[in-house]
């Protein structure tokens, strides 16, 4: 293969093949149709789980991504229990039964790829550097599943600034400070 040719097509040079394209955060309580780009088992500071891809199909945002994170390895057993239900659903909503007693394998989570499900996307609380991230809340079968755009929540408390933090002070009250 050439240096000039691309897996995914012939080279346009055209500015909607070569400028990235810019994502914005979805809206909270944002219902999309989303289809599983891949499935498998990822580990973050000693904390294994599955996380899931979905990509959002046609609407608002189509093509744009959320991952879904499944702590089904959770030391907290509540946490756990919750995660193995979404797991246990997703086998139900797609008529799949797992292969066996154990955890399932990367071979197993890969037969989810390319499934079509209607979910329901949520926004974090913003971090310690304001950030804010999409994720999956609720999943839905496709079929009649009418996909609703979200509202972002508004912002707590406002912007800080000089102005908010002191007192107004009427003009007639500097006029009368002043020596001339």
């Amino acid at each position: 293969m050439s240096f000039w040719s691309s897996e995914f097509g012939q080279l346009t040079g055209d500015a909607s093949d070569a400028f990235a394209k810019t994502f914005k955060n979805i809206p909270n309580d944002t219902m999309a149709i989303a289809k599983i780009e891949s499935m498998g088992y990822k580990e973050y500071n000693g904390d294994k789980y599955i996380q899931i891809d979905w990509q959002l199909v046609g609407g608002d945002f189509g093509g744009q991504h959320v991952f879904h994170k499944l702590y089904v390895f959770d030391k907290d057993a509540k946490r756990k229990h919750r995660f193995l239900n979404m797991l246990v659903l997703l086998y139900k909503l797609f008529e799949m039964q797992p292969e066996s007693d154990m955890a399932p394998t990367d071979a197993e989570l890969l037969k989810f790829k390319g499934k079509h499900a209607g979910i329901k996307i949520q926004e974090t609380e913003p971090n310690e550097h304001g950030k804010v991230y999409n994720w999956v809340s609720e999943v839905y079968p496709a079929v009649d599943f009418i996909p609703v755009t979200g509202k972002s929540p508004e912002p707590k408390g406002g912007v800080e600034s000089a102005f908010s933090r002191n007192p107004r002070v009427a003009l007639d009250e500097l006029e009368s400070d002043l020596p001339f």
